[in-house]
């Protein structure tokens, strides 16, 4: 069985190749990263939180119990019905709407759904389970059988 970060640090830099599924645990990787390492300010005004949109459609399979989806949405809300996918343009929209306090209050609930379970070891199993579904339907489509 792959570790989440293992496969995360195995795929930092080209995720073009990888099925939906396995974007999505990099995109919840890099939110869970970002936001442990500085808090949700950091996320966003770092390449990270281009990903935020992929991470926050994937944490309810993921993650499950639609909380850790919610936070983000949230927190994502605040930049507005267009998120940016820029990291410049996010950073200067934190500073002229004075986001950061918003943004900090979103780190200590981060902070407690972390601790309520060990989402590393969801995150492997999601990914080792969805892996194993996406061999099979890569197996079956290439069966010649009719």
């Amino acid at each position: 069985m792959t570790d989440v970060w293992d496969f995360y640090a195995a795929n930092e830099d080209d995720r073009g190749a990888l099925a939906p599924v396995e974007r999505g645990v990099l995109a919840i990787c890099d939110f869970r990263q970002e936001v442990n390492s500085g808090g949700f300010e950091t996320y966003f005004c770092a390449w990270g939180g281009d990903t935020a949109p992929i991470a926050a459609a994937s944490l309810n399979n993921a993650l499950g119990g639609g909380e850790w989806s919610a936070l983000l949405v949230a927190a994502m809300a605040l930049f507005g019905a267009n998120y940016p996918l820029d990291a410049d343009a996010r950073a200067e929209l934190i500073d002229r709407l004075g986001l950061s306090e918003k943004l900090n209050a979103f780190d200590e609930l981060l902070y407690s759904l972390e601790g309520s379970v060990d989402a590393d070891a969801v995150l492997t199993l999601y990914l080792e389970s969805s892996r194993s579904h996406i061999v099979s339907l890569r197996s079956s489509s290439n069966d010649t059988r009719y």
